[in-house]
């Protein structure tokens, strides 16, 4: 039976608030395919144009949620929690949050994405682990999740299918850039997973998606309210995406890195950060836990190795071969590829490490889905021999790009030389975390 939506098209249209129903009735003809695509279309753009309160907000990801199966970890003898990060270069947190909420006691289901233009994507870092499974169906998540305590997955077709025909259909009308479709359609995904609490990584600068703190913090405020009125306990933090995270940017390269991290090492600012995001988790799903000893507890998980025990678990529950996680040479595509050391012209102190540059820089070597859907080189990438503060004398190298037969090579050098800035003296360093949102159960 055809739906049809024109009262409600012209009532957003003029500005009228939508109730919960009417909210259900637009997204359950996106999910059935029962109202002609102009009308959705239509809706898309009278909620661009009019925008939507947090009641309406919360019923738009609640009705997205809804419109598939809704995941339920409830017989779990743990409790539930999962990360959402709005996109960054090198921002490999999820590689190393999950095992480590893990092994704190915590069970993670989370559901992830693939990189999206210069940003890199968790299911295309962990797809560089041969034989790594990214396509569990639900009953393998549930099997993966009760063994090991975490699993990290793509979205099978029976999980909010209303959002995959909305999007598809966001982009094509000029509709994506609006908080009042991404905040839902980013939640509707996360509350289907079926998580209790959740902490949110919502970067900031020139590599993030969102530019200045305040669209961040706006966006922030937005999912946490949208998550508490689902009836999830929420926080979110602010984080800078001025420069690159970590050292390494690229699928193989960021796995090795994150198993550095998984071991105790690899670089401060993945780790700080790491340890920022998992204690507001903890902090956020317990009422008793002080925020000292929940960090001590952290660190001590990373340290000795329960963290990375739990990462190589859930690594060959979902067919990966554990044993690449130790020799970085075994990872998808490192067999392929070439250095390319990049050195100063003149000395003096980084003052500026663009992140945006350094992520299109890795996009023109491959490491970035293609136009044409082809999936990204597993084993390019870049490696950054300095960070923001640093001094570097003149000739000194400064990085390292990974290609393959100098496919994009010549690009990518000219990117990477715009990304590097030095100056006389020292900068002021930008910190690392430059907001927190607690929602009220926090």
């Amino acid at each position: 039976m055809s739906e049809d939506l024109r009262d409600l098209i012209s009532k957003k249209r003029d500005g009228a608030l939508l109730s919960p129903d009417e909210v259900q009735r637009f997204v359950h003809a996106a999910a059935t395919n029962s109202a002609p695509e102009v009308q959705l279309a239509a809706m898309l753009m009278a909620i661009f144009v009019r925008g939507m309160t947090t009641e309406e907000r919360t019923a738009y990801a609640l009705a997205m949620m809804d419109s598939g199966d809704v995941l339920d970890w409830k017989h779990l003898d743990r409790p539930t929690v999962d990360k959402h990060s709005t996109g960054g270069v090198g921002d490999k947190v999820s590689l190393v949050w999950a095992p480590l909420m893990a092994a704190m006691g915590y069970a993670v289901p989370m559901i992830s994405g693939r990189g999206l233009g210069h940003t890199g994507g968790t299911l295309d870092k962990l797809e560089a682990i041969p034989g790594y499974r990214t396509d569990l169906n639900t009953a393998e998540m549930g099997r993966v999740l009760e063994d090991v305590g975490c699993v990290i997955t793509g979205q099978t077709a029976d999980l909010v299918p209303a959002d995959r025909t909305l999007y598809g259909l966001r982009s094509r009308t000029a509709t994506v850039a609006s908080v009042d479709h991404i905040a839902p359609s980013i939640l509707s995904k996360k509350l289907a997973e079926g998580a209790d609490a959740m902490v949110l990584d919502v970067k900031v600068g020139r590599g993030a998606f969102m530019k200045t703190k305040a669209e961040a913090r706006h966006l922030a405020e937005v999912m946490v309210a949208i998550g508490e009125g689902a009836g999830r306990r929420m926080t979110a933090l602010l984080t800078s995406m001025a420069t690159p995270l970590g050292c390494k940017v690229g699928n193989a390269v960021e796995v090795e890195e994150s198993v550095a991290v998984l071991q105790g090492a690899g670089p401060d600012d993945l780790r700080d950060l790491v340890l920022d995001l998992a204690e507001a988790a903890v902090l956020s799903s317990t009422s008793n836990t002080d925020n000292r000893s929940a960090r001590q507890q952290l660190e001590s998980l990373l340290d000795n190795g329960a963290a990375m025990e739990s990462f190589s678990r859930m690594v060959e529950a979902q067919g990966g071969d554990a044993s690449a996680l130790e020799d970085p040479s075994r990872l998808c595509g490192m067999d392929s590829v070439s250095d390319h050391t990049l050195s100063t012209s003149t000395g003096g102190f980084v003052s500026q490490l663009d992140a945006l540059d350094v992520g299109l820089a890795v996009a023109a070597l491959g490491g970035a889905r293609q136009s044409d859907g082809s999936p990204p080189h597993p084993g390019v990438g870049a490696e950054l021999l300095v960070k923001p503060g640093d001094r570097v004398p003149e000739g000194a190298p400064w990085a390292r790009l990974i290609h393959t037969d100098k496919q994009g090579l010549d690009e990518a050098i000219k990117l990477m030389e715009s990304a590097l800035v030095l100056s006389d003296a020292p900068g002021a360093k930008t910190p690392l975390v430059l907001g927190h949102i607690k929602g009220s159960g926090s």
